[in-house]
């Protein structure tokens, strides 16, 4: 089937949960939009946060702490494309046990650089998750010190003590506990949710839950979303896949067809909706990129309507827009940034 453009955008707005599907309040609503989008990126904290604000209608800035620190029906670590996520707890098992071997494997390189060895980083492991465990909730400077006095790093300053955190992470041994930015700190998985994680993950069912979130897709797009490889993202596309559509001369795989999300929204810093894709092309026009993709891996909160860019924001309340008439919506969205604040 042949589709427009502007039908592909508002479709992925939707199925990104743009309609602001979840009126739930508290962490119950926060865990309900991880679920659906299959999980919120978070190496800023308060990206992931207003990531939750722009798909419910009830939760606040509060909440989301109070899901992953307290409720903890959300964990916070290296999950699609190694980059730290948000994601459902019961989904952080399943997704370690599929992307984690091939993301340490991808590392390799740099581990090499810092003089991590397979051994270093496996003592590293044992020694960490067991401070955590006899120690509970530990920042980066008592971890650096705890490796520097076992003997596997010789000085608790540089990115070897990040890269073997993240490492014991990836292996499913340790995640962020309580506290953000600069007062964040680590805790043992099986201390922390009083069990061990579950290391088993299928690529059929995070495809379907992709193209349920994201789609209509191309397996790249899967690819990039997820850190799979591309052959492997194929297999699980044409699986979970019900329909397709076709769309300025590319194939997509679907499993809606969905009347779309013509609403605006404003979108925190790395909202997931843009991390989503390879090509990014339809959703923000060139001559505006920059103002989004400034560069130094940065992605900046966005006015989006309709899943296309039409402008950029601020935390002070204050947007730039790059269409000539302000959109119907964009007041009551200001208004709610303050009620999502409290």
């Amino acid at each position: 089937m042949r589709r427009s453009v502007d039908w592909l955008l508002a479709a992925r707005f939707q199925a990104n949960c743009m309609a602001r599907p979840v009126d739930e309040a508290g962490p119950g609503g926060v865990a309900d939009v991880v679920r659906r989008t299959g999980g919120l990126q978070a190496q800023s904290w308060r990206g992931a946060a207003y990531a939750v604000r722009a798909r419910s209608t009830a939760t606040t800035f509060a909440d989301v702490s109070h899901a992953q620190e307290t409720d903890r029906s959300v964990i916070r670590g290296w999950f699609m494309r190694g980059t730290l996520q948000l994601v459902a707890t019961e989904d952080a098992g399943p997704l370690l046990g599929l992307l984690g071997p091939k993301l340490i494997k991808d590392t390799e390189r740099r581990y090499g650089e810092l003089g991590l060895t397979e051994a270093i980083r496996a003592k590293a492991a044992d020694v960490l998750e067991s401070y955590l465990l006899d120690n509970g909730p530990s920042s980066r400077a008592r971890l650096a010190d705890v490796l520097v006095t076992a003997g596997l790093i010789a000085e608790p300053k540089g990115q070897a003590v990040y890269a073997l955190i993240r490492h014991t992470g990836l292996l499913g041994r340790l995640c962020y506990g309580p506290g953000h930015d600069k007062s964040e700190t680590w805790v043992a998985v099986r201390e922390w949710l009083g069990k061990p994680l579950e290391l088993e993950g299928d690529v059929d069912d995070l495809a379907r839950r992709y193209l349920t979130a994201y789609g209509p897709a191309s397996a790249r797009d899967f690819a990039t979303w997820s850190g799979l490889p591309v052959p492997t993202a194929r297999n699980g596309l044409r699986a979970a896949a019900t329909t397709s559509f076709e769309v300025d001369g590319e194939e997509l795989a679907a499993v809606d067809d969905l009347p779309g999300c013509r609403d605006v929204r404003l979108l925190g810093e790395f909202d997931p909706y843009l991390l989503g894709y390879l090509d990014r092309r339809h959703a923000l026009a060139e001559e505006h990129r920059k103002h989004i993709y400034p560069g130094g891996g940065m992605l900046r909160p966005a006015v989006v309507e309709g899943g296309r860019v039409i402008g950029s924001w601020n935390h002070k309340g204050s947007y730039e827009l790059f269409v000539p008439q302000e959109p119907a919506g964009l007041a009551e969205e200001l208004d709610d940034l303050r009620r999502f604040a409290g």
